[in-house]
Order: C-alpha cells, then sequence, then structure tokens
C-alpha cells in the first residue's frame, strides 16, 4: 500500500495528497469511476440495483432449475401465482 501511494502521489493534485487518507479516497473514487466507465451495460444496471435496492444479484440460472413436482395433497403448485390473482380479485 504505502508503494502504491508513493507511486500515485505525483500523479494527483496536492490537496488530494495532504493526507494518506485523501489520496486513498482520491484512488478509491478514481478506481470506481473507472471501473464503472469501462463496465459492460448488464454490470451497470446490476450495481444501481444493488445501490437503489439492495438487491442481491441473483446465483446459477433461471432456466436450469426443475419445474415443481405437484404436490400430492392437492395444493396448487403456483402459490405466488394464486396470491397475485386473491389480490386482482380473480
Amino acid at each position: 500500500m504505502e508503494r502504491a501511494l508513493a507511486l500515485t502521489q505525483p500523479l494527483l493534485d496536492p490537496a488530494e495528497t495532504r493526507s494518506a487518507a485523501a489520496q486513498i479516497r482520491a484512488l478509491t473514487l478514481r478506481g470506481a469511476r473507472s471501473v464503472l466507465a469501462t463496465a459492460d451495460e448488464a454490470s451497470r444496471l446490476q450495481a444501481r440495483l444493488v445501490e437503489r435496492y439492495g438487491a442481491t444479484p441473483a446465483q446459477g440460472d433461471l432456466l436450469d432449475l426443475d419445474t415443481p413436482a405437484a404436490d400430492p395433497h392437492g395444493a396448487s403448485v403456483t402459490p405466488a401465482s394464486d396470491a397475485l390473482q386473491w389480490v386482482r380479485g380473480e
């Protein structure tokens, strides 16, 4: 870390290097801007969803999931759909 600070100090504005904390902050912000500028659209959208809603990225692919088996007790296998129909008054 010390070497990184020493190497980047001449590249930054003196106001950004008045302390190690200020320099680390400046480097962090520049790094974040650089990552965002070079990220593809899907990555930027995912970052905005995490920032705005605290959304956690999905793990895996929904298309890889098996369809649920029918419930042997006769209950619906689509409780979310049933709940939406109830809310809609259908």
